[in-house]
């Protein structure tokens, strides 16, 4: 995982005025925290061919955090000659090969300039995009082609890492950055925008400096693998509902051939999912640190990839679970007003829904895995500290800026910062302050979108049935791309930390997306049984049982970062950060 920055100068003389000093200083700052183990500036003056008026300058910094490979692999990267250039933010996981425990950046590089062996133009800007699309897994790219001048950047299909332009800036300064900032001093702070995760683009130095034209290529990294299986069930396929009197919370669906073929086949993509993002990730520090942290409420999408985990992490090794709690102080008040006797000192403040989850799902662990390490890290945060680090938070997750988006940033940052306390070894009565070291965080986004896990899925079946369900459903994995993964990697990445995704890996979409909706979600079962039927089927064959029957709720509830004064009652998710 890397911060990458660049900028592009163009002006008949260069100067270096104060507010671009600044900028660029507070850029390379937020991005350094991205990538603490290596950082590398390097600049380049190109002439342009049709004036020798005009002068051309290109900056690249790298900031690296070293998970592949036996060494660091410094950014920039550049060639012996240094013609081209490539900053790279990114993990390949499949697409293009890399030996094992090698680094994937110099590979990559490797793989682009052997297309400049291609005579074609045209064919070798399709060799190039072909080489980005295979790869498998969470990207931003910056190259620089120095015998084309041309700059190629772009994410990847899912927009799985950030990456920000400032297009509304003045024409003759342009900047691609892992992470925006603002200058508070200066009233013309540029306005940084997502780069579009549904295409690669390059610019073409020669034609800007004719025509200050852009050649995107729109469009060209779609989902090919995102068809949601359209097939409305026939009624022979669907198991006879039993009678109400029947159906209780605990109520498990019959389970036929093919179900349990696709419960098979979902534990095998998904573990090889995990497996791919956890194995040959370098150690830092002593032995006893974990290398790999999860997201951890408790909850069914969390804690099946920590069961799966625990199958490819050697038994030694400890992982650990992260949960956030945060002090609210409209819901002590509603409490206090209620008359519940609590205390501000205690910590039952911080027993939030996901705390409490969060603790009985890692027992359900501790006893499918009796040998594990689990360190189930209570993250608890002051109202007074919340407050603190909010500016910074808000900066760091621009240019997202809703409240719902504040909500789960926070959430978000705090987690994964990782300081918090742990059971003692000695007695489970004590607590001891801990702070994880892992470098690699799994996350569960997308089970959601793909299995029928929101609200507004059983809400189209009750509406329209099964075809409404299966547009939605379309829909949000349609749009996944332009969702908040963006912000979810700048808040994450701050702490020097790598946040992973087995559920979005293509093997994992490309088999959920071609099953037949019935298999992942019947919402005629209530609440709790029904949604994300396929994952509570896959807990359940993994020993989870309790975990199963967990209902989806949102980590701003679960960790009580919604609505944490009586400031404004009618504050609402989507309206703007103040």
């Amino acid at each position: 995982m890397c911060g990458i920055l660049f900028r592009l100068q163009l002006k008949k003389s260069f100067t270096n005025d104060s507010f671009h000093k600044e900028l660029w200083n507070q850029l390379m700052i937020l991005n350094n925290q991205r990538g603490p183990d290596s950082q590398g500036e390097l600049f380049k003056s190109i002439q342009s061919q049709s004036s020798s008026l005009y002068t051309v300058y290109l900056t690249f910094f790298g900031a690296v955090l070293h998970l592949r490979g036996p060494s660091i692999v410094k950014q920039p990267l550049t060639d012996n000659d240094e013609e081209d250039v490539l900053l790279w933010n990114g993990e390949i996981f499949n697409g293009v090969e890399i030996p094992p425990g090698e680094n994937d950046t110099k590979y990559l590089f490797a793989a682009l300039k052997m297309s400049h062996n291609i005579e074609n133009d045209n064919e070798e800007k399709n060799r190039i995009l072909h080489i980005l699309q295979s790869i498998e897994g969470p990207y931003a790219i910056i190259y620089w082609q120095s015998s084309k001048r041309r700059l190629w950047f772009g994410r990847d299909c899912l927009g799985r890492r950030s990456l920000l332009w400032n297009l509304h800036s003045e024409e003759d300064n342009f900047i691609l950055t892992s992470v925006g900032c603002k200058i508070s001093q200066m009233s013309k702070s540029p306005y940084f925008a997502e780069v579009s995760a549904n295409g690669i683009f390059y610019l073409d130095l020669d034609k800007m400096l004719s025509s200050t034209s852009w050649e995107p290529f729109n469009n060209f990294l779609t989902l090919p693998f995102g068809k949601v299986n359209d097939t409305l069930p026939n009624p022979e396929d669907l198991p006879q509902l039993p009678a109400s009197s029947d159906l209780s919370n605990s109520y498990i669906p019959a389970i036929s051939l093919k179900i349990q073929d696709a419960i098979d086949r979902l534990i095998e993509e998904l573990g090889d999912s995990v497996r791919r993002r956890i194995i040959d990730i370098p150690r830092v520090g002593s032995i006893q640190d974990a290398r790999v942290a999860i997201m951890f409420s408790g909850g069914l999408d969390c804690i099946c990839l920590a069961a799966l985990a625990d199958r490819y992490i050697p038994k030694e090794e400890a992982i650990d679970l992260l949960n956030v709690g945060f002090e609210n102080p409209r819901i002590q008040q509603i409490k206090k007003n209620k008359k519940t006797n609590i205390s501000y000192k205690d910590n039952s403040i911080y027993d939030v829904p996901d705390r409490l989850t969060g603790r009985q799902g890692v027992e359900e662990l501790r006893k499918i895995a009796p040998n594990r390490k689990w360190n189930f890290v209570e993250v608890n945060v002051p109202f007074e500290e919340a407050c603190t680090f909010k500016p910074k938070i808000i900066e760091l997750m621009a240019p997202s800026d809703t409240i719902m988006d504040l909500s789960i940033a926070m959430a978000f940052w705090f987690a994964v910062r990782g300081k918090g306390q742990v059971t003692s070894l000695d007695d489970s009565e004590i607590m001891i302050d801990y702070e994880s070291k892992a470098r690699v965080i799994l996350v569960g986004v997308g089970a959601d979108e793909l299995l029928g896990g929101y609200s507004r899925h059983r809400e189209a079946f009750k509406q329209h049935g099964w075809k409404k369900l299966i547009e939605e459903i379309q829909l949000d994995v349609d749009r996944i791309s332009t969702r908040n993964l963006g912000r979810d990697d700048r808040i994450i990445s701050s702490h020097s930390k790598e946040s992973r995704f087995p559920y979005l890996a293509s093997n994992v979409v490309s088999f959920l997306c071609s099953l037949p909706m019935y298999i992942k979600a019947d919402m005629r079962y209530e609440r709790g049984i029904g949604e994300k039927l396929l994952l509570r089927h896959v807990a359940r064959q993994l020993g989870l049982f309790n975990a199963s029957f967990l209902w989806k709720r949102a980590i701003q509830f679960g960790a009580k970062t919604a609505k944490m004064t009586n400031e404004n009652n009618k504050e609402k998710g989507d309206m703007r950060v103040i």
